[in-house]
């Protein structure tokens, strides 16, 4: 079976948030799926030109004053793939981890104990940022998706409450 970059359902999606610039979907992707699915710059830009290149996006370039603005929307073909591939059964996943690899390699208690204060740290402010977010979400009472995405957020602060759980117990 062939590999299928995901990054272009990740576009996909953002298109049909409605947002239309890579500038945008790099801006919103920070700020939202960015806690769970980076993408960069060097693949954002390449995947749109990918999409517009198959049809399943349309390209438009605009002027706003005198800065020319290239303007990306989903086409038919686009939405009929994302919907296939949102029903699809998900794929295995790989994760990338550098904190258990790390784990993986340490070599004495000491270091050790360092890595977990270290990852401790970063869970609990990101477990803060997590809940702050949420604490704004729902307050958007009149977002169409905003029961969806506090599930989604509360599945991620779920597992960084077990994370902080298990970190104390393991520095203890």
């Amino acid at each position: 079976m062939k590999l299928v970059n995901k990054t272009r359902y990740a576009i996909l999606g953002m298109l049909l948030e409605g947002l239309n610039t890579g500038y945008e979907i790099k801006s919103f992707m920070g700020r939202s799926t960015g806690y769970f699915w980076r993408e960069s710059d060097s693949t954002i830009y390449p995947m749109l030109k990918v999409l517009a290149g198959e049809g399943k996006v349309l390209s438009n370039v605009v002027y706003v004053g005198k800065k020319k603005k290239e303007v990306f929307s989903i086409a038919e073909t686009g939405r009929a793939e994302f919907k296939a591939w949102l029903q699809s059964p998900t794929g295995s996943e790989t994760p990338r981890n550098e904190f258990l690899l790390k784990l993986f390699f340490v070599a004495d208690e000491k270091e050790m104990v360092r890595l977990f204060e270290e990852r401790l740290e970063k869970a609990e402010k990101t477990y803060d940022e997590y809940k702050k977010i949420e604490e704004r979400l729902e307050k958007l009472t009149e977002y169409p998706h905003q029961a969806i995405r506090l599930k989604s957020l509360r599945y991620g602060t779920a597992q960084l409450a077990l994370e902080i759980k298990w970190l104390k117990e393991e520095i203890n």
